[in-house]
């Protein structure tokens, strides 16, 4: 078998992390899965739909970056062993360390015609939760996750964030999963710096905090 040429070796792993940062391999799956259950009769037409509600909208261009991408977040209330309470998000992590999740899409309606209509998503404001001191983030085991590669991350409370469990301390924690275990070290990675201080306790949540309603 003849030896890839180094070349062509980079740019299968640039491909491979522009996919999994993107996470468009599970997003194709999972349009495929419905079309495949509902069988709809213009199967192009359901797909633009698909493609138009429920993409995660592009990172933030006017703001400093630690890292960005698109990763699996568990709904507000959700079951962690149920593959259908998780949705892809758009998710990006300020210099500041504030973690924001994105669940902006477009609106699509229909016509008068029947035909599909795809409005631009509007600029509504996305969730924000600045990592505790001192935040801890870790590998979700096969029992407590039905994704692979789930991993919770400590932050201050928020409609997302979940009571932790097991080695959390009692702490509030987003649960996520990437598509890879590359791209979850990504986020680590990027994690690392603000998780260097001491810990503080988690903040109470206010009483009045409205509810998500996510399907």
């Amino acid at each position: 078998m003849a030896d890839v040429p180094a070349d062509g070796e980079a740019a299968g792993h640039k491909l491979d992390s522009y996919m999994q940062q993107h996470q468009i391999q599970p997003f194709v799956q999972e349009m495929l899965t419905e079309l495949f259950a509902v069988l709809p009769e213009d199967p192009y037409e359901y797909m633009t739909y698909h493609l138009a509600s429920k993409r995660p909208v592009r990172p933030p261009q006017d703001m400093n970056l630690a890292h960005s991408g698109v990763l699996w977040v568990l709904l507000p209330g959700g079951n962690p062993m149920s593959l259908d309470q998780w949705r892809l998000r758009r998710c990006w992590l300020t210099d500041q360390g504030v973690l924001c999740v994105s669940s902006e899409a477009a609106e699509v309606d229909r016509d008068e015609s029947g035909s599909v209509v795809i409005s631009p998503p509007m600029e509504s404001a996305p969730q924000e939760y600045s990592l505790e001191k001192g935040a801890r983030h870790r590998e979700l085991d096969e029992d407590e996750a039905a994704r692979p590669f789930a991993f919770t991350i400590a932050v201050k409370p928020g409609p997302l964030a979940h009571k932790g469990k097991k080695q959390a301390l009692g702490r509030w924690v987003l649960q996520l999963a990437a598509s890879s275990e590359e791209q979850r070290n990504q986020w680590f990675n990027a994690f690392a710096p603000f998780s260097q201080a001491d810990a503080q306790p988690s903040l109470v949540p206010p009483a009045d905090m409205p509810p998500i309603q996510e399907e």
